[in-house]
């Protein structure tokens, strides 16, 4: 039951930390679109409800912390005890920003909410809360770990990438009916099959020689450069395709590095077509974030995962591992040793894409659409 009966639109929050969490809501807003014609689908970074210097103060902190700290960082990821400690500050910063959610929730009158960031999910359980008002809460946690910090009562249902993250849910007190495996939401252009080597050919790579993807995440990594040279020193047949992300400075390193290299290199910048360029790669090195390894898992390509972030990154290299879809290095040599151990004939490679079978979810975004409008129309 909603508080706008008759409502078409489903407001969809994020937050504005890296891009995972909006590629996320915009994924859910075009299935929408696409399977839903009926719903309106908004997207709304909630960073914009609160004071604009806090937001940068949180963000550097983190950024400080997840790097600087790791071990600290660690401690409070994830950890109940930890949890109960912080969620009076952090109960403290959702009140403050309830009269602006609440506005924002008059304007659009939506029939039901959906969060691919747990603050602002948190943001809205505390509305409702406060409020007493019923309006469907959807979670949709864009890491393959679901931490303690989505848990609310006020969330009616949470829309989850895999089935461990139920039974964990589940051992936490959540209602099994308030749980569905749905994937984490990705365009829906990554279930696309194009022939990877029209794709190279496309993007300026060789049609026929293997090509290695390494990729820093939407800002860009420095680390890039290390891994080039690192992989380049191997001795297979291969060419190297490098993004850069936003970071423009490190782009032009990258090009500049082309002309003391063994293989072909190809440096893009940010893309919006990262589905081609994922389905032209024979093998993935990246850091372990829920979009990009959601996405090349879709894209049934071998990842071998490097410099994670403390907390999610590392649950993500964790679960990967352990379902056989990815390989993680250590250290720029060993990124090189296992990029060629995948595409020397070992076999590797078979067994890692046989094994995404049971863990890709290309169609996300709309299992998750349908979810959505389930709980709308039930």
């Amino acid at each position: 039951m909603t508080d706008y009966p008759g409502s078409t639109s489903i407001l969809l929050l994020y937050v504005s930390v890296g891009d995972g969490h909006r590629q996320a809501a915009l994924a859910i807003e075009e299935a929408v679109r696409k399977h839903h014609p009926a719903l309106r689908a908004i997207s709304f970074d909630a960073f914009d409800l609160f004071n604009p210097l806090l937001v940068a103060l949180l963000i550097r902190a983190y950024k400080r912390l997840s790097r600087s700290c790791p071990r600290f960082w660690n401690r409070l990821y994830d950890n109940d005890r930890v949890r109960g400690r912080v969620s009076g500050p952090l109960f403290r910063l959702y009140r403050q920003a309830v009269p602006r959610i609440g506005e924002l929730i008059r304007e659009f009158s939506p029939a039901a909410v959906v969060c691919t960031q747990a603050i602002p999910c948190g943001l809205v359980a505390a509305w409702k809360r406060e409020t007493g008002r019923k309006l469907p809460l959807v979670a949709v946690p864009t890491d393959y770990a679901v931490h303690a910090y989505w848990l609310f009562d006020e969330v009616d249902l949470y829309l989850v990438p895999a089935a461990e993250n139920l039974e964990t849910l589940l051992h936490r007190g959540v209602a099994p009916e308030k749980v569905r495996v749905a994937g984490i939401p990705i365009h829906p252009a990554f279930a696309g099959s194009a022939s990877p080597r029209d794709l190279k050919i496309k993007y300026g790579l060789t049609g026929v020689s293997p090509a290695v993807l390494l990729m820093g995440g939407g800002e860009g990594v420095a680390t890039l450069e290390g891994l080039i040279r690192e992989i380049d020193g191997r001795r297979e047949k291969f060419q190297i395709a490098a993004v850069s992300g936003r970071n423009r400075l490190l782009h032009g390193r990258l090009r500049n590095l082309r002309a003391g290299l063994d293989h072909p290199l190809r440096v893009f910048s940010f893309l919006d077509s990262m589905d081609e360029l994922m389905g032209a790669a024979d093998v993935i090195v990246t850091k372990p974030g829920g979009l990009t390894t959601a996405e090349a898992l879709a894209k049934r390509v071998p990842m071998i995962l490097v410099d994670p972030l403390p907390g999610q990154e590392e649950l993500n290299a964790e679960f990967l591992e352990r379902r056989g879809v990815a390989l993680r290095a250590g250290s720029g040599r060993e990124a090189a040793e296992l990029v060629g151990m995948i595409l020397n004939g070992s076999g590797a490679k078979e067994r890692m894409r046989a094994a995404m079978d049971g863990v890709r979810q290309p169609e996300s975004a709309r299992v998750s659409a349908d979810c959505v409008a389930g709980l709308i129309h039930a």
